[in-house]
């Protein structure tokens, strides 16, 4: 069975994705499942090829990476459930339910975490909390610096500025890493994330989870930057991206050593 999950809408479903009833009664009913199949906004159109209620990545996907159901999403794919709550959130979802192993729980959990959604059937370890915790404490430092940046009063022109900035930072979310990379204007920030793809690929190695999630958190932090009007310099990140690859390849030298004695 694909994993899952379960969305509840604020006041319109219970923490189970079901339509909570109106008032208490004497004789209790049973609600019912809200009927409506979440619906896919703008800018994440352009991230999946939709074919009746499957969505894929590219042409060249055997089998769909999202179903839609009734008040439900379905997936296998990990590296897919940040837009998936993010598909989950866009539709007024405030909770989910998780159906699926261990570390979809865990992966599912952080991404809501990160787009403020609660996770009603997963009880997370202190150490996946404290991580949790971080990331939306990263989050919202994150948006406290972006609103310190905005001037008090602009001017036509640079509220022109701003507008294009957001459409870039839209555009960057929208498109693929490969889109990005060929696009002119996204390139040098795609190069940011390539440069976490790289460090996190080497630093967790069977831990695909964590991987995705600071590859996740770094994307996002990027379209915020960009839609701030951040200057990004690749020269500066192929450097830095050169120093870490060495750092974490002695570490994981060291490490294999230590067992071996």
């Amino acid at each position: 069975m694909a994993d899952e999950l379960e969305g509840a809408a604020p006041r319109a479903r219970s923490l189970d994705g079901k339509r909570a009833p109106e008032k208490a009664k004497s004789v209790p009913t049973k609600p019912k499942r809200k009927t409506e199949k979440p619906t896919i906004t703008d800018d994440l159109t352009g991230k999946f090829l939709r074919v009746g209620n499957k969505l894929y990545r590219t042409s060249d996907d055997s089998t769909p990476i999202v179903r839609l159901e009734a008040g439900r999403l379905k997936t296998r794919n990990i590296d897919a459930l940040p837009d998936i709550i993010r598909i989950a959130k866009a539709n007024g979802w405030t909770s989910v339910k998780i159906n699926g192993g261990d570390k979809f729980k865990k992966a599912a959990f952080l991404a809501a975490a990160a787009q403020g959604l609660k996770v009603e059937n997963y009880k997370p370890s202190k150490i996946v909390r404290a991580e949790a915790d971080r990331l939306q404490a990263r989050i919202a430092e994150r948006e406290k610096r972006r609103e310190g940046k905005k001037p008090v009063n602009k001017s036509s022109g640079a509220a022109e500025a701003t507008t294009t900035f957001k459409a870039l930072s839209d555009r960057f979310l929208k498109q693929s890493h490969e889109e990005n990379a060929r696009d002119p204007e996204l390139r040098r920030a795609q190069s940011l994330v390539a440069q976490t793809i790289s460090i996190t690929r080497a630093k967790y190695l069977n831990d695909p989870v964590k991987a995705s999630t600071e590859v996740e958190a770094k994307r996002q932090d990027v379209a915020r930057r960009i839609a701030s009007g951040d200057n990004i310099a690749a020269i500066q990140v192929r450097n830095q991206q050169a120093q870490r690859v060495r750092e974490i390849t002695q570490d994981q030298t060291l490490q294999r050593e230590g067992r071996t004695r």
